[in-house]
């Protein structure tokens, strides 16, 4: 009876922690929708709209949501931005900052089970970058900490995904130049 108490209990903990994020495949999913598709889907996963900004000639429009964010501050567990411009002419980017090094670990993975290489590398305003390319995607991931007012630092993993035609005008190629 104890095992069969052990168990349940350890499945109600281990699905709330499974499902704090979006998978990758999700957040490709996401990236292909429009914005207001996008928009019921991260909702109906319990995330959150908490700004939007309308795109003009030479930005890109955002639509950003917090998950599980505080009541109290602007403190959350993740923060997605999609990206979008004003035309169907050019892809949706994406990106989704996460806390958790398992979430991290589990989006690297895939990328590279997907055939993710290492494009290049670098280290800019105190942020760690690889990008990855696979056959159609770029995976653009800083890592870097941030202190916290009782100084205290956490790890902060930022991935920005864009379509690896879409990625040469972005700022993170640093070989545009070179190319």
């Amino acid at each position: 009876m104890k095992r069969i108490l052990t168990l349940v209990l350890f499945v109600l903990i281990a699905i709330p922690a499974s499902s704090q994020n979006l998978s990758l495949q999700q957040l490709l999913t996401v990236r292909k929708k429009n914005m207001a598709e996008a928009e019921e889907y991260l909702t109906q996963r319990n995330w959150s709209l908490f700004s939007a900004e309308s795109p003009t000639d030479d930005k890109y429009g955002e639509l950003n949501f917090a998950y599980n964010k505080s009541d109290f501050n602007d403190k959350a567990e993740s923060f997605l931005f999609l990206y979008f411009s004003g035309s169907d002419d050019y892809p949706n980017r994406l990106s989704i900052q996460v806390h958790k090094k398992e979430k991290y670990n589990e989006y690297v993975t895939q990328i590279k089970k997907w055939g993710g290489k290492i494009y290049d590398s670098y280290i800019e305003d105190d942020a760690f970058y690889k990008v990855y390319q696979g056959s159609t995607m770029t995976y653009v991931i800083s890592t870097s900490t941030q202190k916290d007012n009782f100084s205290s630092s956490s790890t902060i993993y930022n991935f920005f995904i864009a379509e690896n035609e879409d990625f040469k005008y972005t700022n993170y190629n640093r070989k545009k130049d070179k190319e």
